[in-house]
């Protein structure tokens, strides 16, 4: 029975060393994981790296989709950037109407001088300022505003632009307020400038702020994310 007792215990001294070698192994794997995950998390919380000039220049140019840019037609004209032009130019050019039609029907067609001129717009230069500014081909700050706020199509938002920027000036020059921009000569010429320069300017015009908005996005990381983190807040909890 002796005998017996002591194999017993030998028996379970082995088991227990044997669980003991067992345990030793797998530390060393557990203690590895951990650093391992430490820096996954470490990876993702990193900032973006920032890219060259020439890298972020290259990126931040995309192909012509004119198929997709067409279907996405509905969202271009929504956009808050082309709704804010059409309201912009519309707004200038009731002001530049309403302001000098008064003083330009007083002067007999085709007769006014330079000094009459000087002398109705002096008397409010405002409205002069924001007319000109808003319906002279190309119609740049409307159209940079569409393209720096599209997110996507911005040639096809300012070409629309610019065709509703040709109409709204042709509105305008039947006006006696329309005598200002022509210098009270003809219209033809306004017109026929609008019509060759506004669509195509205004495309081109907000291509290219679309483009320096993406350049600056791919060039400065954080300021993408900071964007990103305050649509996040906007968003209402569900």
């Amino acid at each position: 029975m002796a005998r017996a007792k002591r194999t017993d215990r030998t028996e379970a001294r082995r088991r227990h060393r044997a669980e003991q070698a067992t345990l030793a192994e797998t530390e060393p794997g557990d203690a590895i994981t951990a650093p391992t995950a430490t820096a996954k998390s470490l990876t993702k919380s990193a900032p973006p790296e920032r890219p060259g000039i020439k890298a972020a220049f290259r990126g931040a140019m995309r192909p012509l989709d004119l198929r997709g840019d067409l279907m996405a037609t509905p969202k271009v004209l929504a956009n808050w950037g082309f709704l804010a032009a059409i309201g912009l130019t519309v707004g200038a050019a009731a002001l530049f109407v309403i302001a000098y039609s008064d003083a330009m029907a007083a002067i007999p067609v085709g007769t006014a001088t330079p000094e009459q001129l000087e002398q109705v717009v002096g008397a409010s230069t405002i409205p002069y300022f924001l007319g000109t500014m808003a319906l002279q081909p190309p119609p740049a700050i409307g159209a940079f505003l569409i393209g720096f706020t599209a997110k996507r199509a911005s040639w096809l938002g300012g070409l629309i632009y610019g065709i509703f920027v040709t109409i709204v000036a042709i509105i305008v020059l039947q006006t006696p307020a329309g005598r200002l921009l022509t210098g009270d000569g003809s219209a033809d010429a306004v017109i026929v400038g609008h019509a060759a320069w506004s669509p195509v300017g205004a495309a081109l015009f907000a291509s290219a702020a679309a483009w320096y908005r993406r350049f600056l996005d791919l060039a400065n990381p954080n300021r993408q994310a900071q964007q990103q983190a305050r649509k996040a807040k906007q968003k209402p909890a569900r």
